[in-house]
């Protein structure tokens, strides 16, 4: 299935410039958007990238207090670097404006769908689920996923917007806004708070008043491998979206469950990527009209990151991936990274852990699984057993 897309891309994206030593580094969305063009993906005429602007300041009140916008617009105008939060996200000279470059990259993808000029929209720069209203937090400035679940309705009159999100950290920014919504039914698959931050994202979050049943999450253990993270994913997200019959999905691709990402302790590889963006993109056909609005993410292993992007990217435009990677590419890498290069997208080797190990980690997300169908399927009038 080949799709028109949208493909979301600013070199101005890298000065959301957290700090040389901060884990988020902007590089590893152009070294994905390079390539991406290398592999001749967007030569293709599926692939359009539009021009867009940064959101306005009606725009991100959308989500964020004024009183919010004015703090960090005056530390943007500082010199050096202040805290925004408890001290996971800086403020540095320019950072509202690329915050709001990105919030506006994202809602371009909102019209290029709303408006039909492509199926699909893909911001590899954006995917920024943990800010709040009025503060930020794990190096989120500016929410820009919530902001156009926001920005489709008051824009477009949509009704019900399926935000999904597989970033290892839980959606918490999302789901703390639309809690008591039931216009926007958030989804995430993410590590337990138990061993990550944001320490939320439990079974029992399943959201408050007219939002009751409209929060739902999957907490997964550490060392989670694709085979239990692909049926946990078609036990649960199928079905939610079946019931739901959401207008839009929007979509967060954090890619650090990756088993070479250093914050988080799932294991995935991008075998597990490509199947979730292939799976996702054919329930967007199934029951949203074909509107899919993607995003990035979390991702902070220069390896990973730009590999599954790709994959990701490639799935949603339904065009072939070559595995061989050009050697252009690769001295861009090590030019960039001052690592060696990887030499193909996909993963030719996959974490091995002893028979015991697997057998245990596949109990404990079945138990999960379980539990989450229990609380939230009813809630949501899914009545047919999904076994995980």
């Amino acid at each position: 299935m080949t799709d028109t897309i949208a493909m979301i891309y600013s070199p101005d994206f890298a000065r959301y410039d957290l700090g040389a030593h901060h884990p988020l580094h902007q590089e590893r969305v152009r070294l994905h958007y390079e390539l991406c063009k290398a592999l001749g993906l967007l030569k293709q005429p599926v692939v359009i990238e539009p021009k867009f602007k940064p959101a306005t300041e009606q725009q991100l009140r959308l989500v964020h207090t004024q009183a919010y916008l004015d703090l960090v617009r005056e530390l943007s105008e500082k010199e050096g670097y202040s805290l925004l939060d408890a001290g996971d996200t800086p403020a540095f000279p320019g950072a509202y404006d690329v915050a709001s470059l990105i919030v506006g990259g994202t809602l371009a993808g909102v019209d290029a769908v709303m408006t039909g000029k492509v199926q699909h929209a893909w911001n590899p720069g954006g995917g920024f689920h943990h800010a709040h209203p009025d503060r930020a937090s794990g190096f989120c400035i500016f929410n820009d996923v919530a902001i156009a679940c926001r920005y489709l309705q008051s824009r477009y009159k949509v009704k019900r917007v399926l935000y999904l999100d597989i970033d290892v950290h839980h959606a918490d920014g999302v789901q703390d806004v639309f809690y008591n919504d039931s216009r926007v039914l958030t989804l995430s698959f993410h590590e337990s708070g138990d061993f990550l931050f944001p320490g939320t994202g439990f079974q029992e979050e399943l959201g408050e008043g007219e939002g009751r049943g409209y929060a739902v999450n999957l907490p997964l253990p550490p060392y989670t491998l694709d085979e239990h993270y692909l049926r946990a994913f078609e036990a649960i997200v199928p079905p939610v979206v079946q019931a739901y019959r959401p207008e839009v999905i929007v979509m967060q691709n954090g890619v650090d469950a990756h088993y070479q990402d250093e914050l988080g302790h799932l294991a995935l590889t991008t075998r597990a990527y490509a199947e979730v963006a292939a799976r996702t993109h054919l329930l967007a056909h199934e029951h949203a009209q074909g509107r899919l609005i993607a995003v990035g993410g979390g991702g902070y292993s220069y390896l990973s990151v730009p590999r599954c992007w790709t994959l990701i990217f490639g799935q949603f435009a339904g065009l072939d991936v070559e595995d061989r990677i050009p050697a252009e590419w690769q001295r861009l890498f090590q030019q960039v990274t001052g690592l060696k290069p990887p030499s193909y997208v996909r993963d030719h080797e996959a974490p091995q852990p002893a028979q015991s190990s697997r057998e245990r980690v596949g109990r404990l997300v079945e138990q999960s699984v379980s539990r989450l169908q229990q609380l939230a399927f009813p809630l949501l009038g899914i009545e047919k057993p999904y076994p995980p």
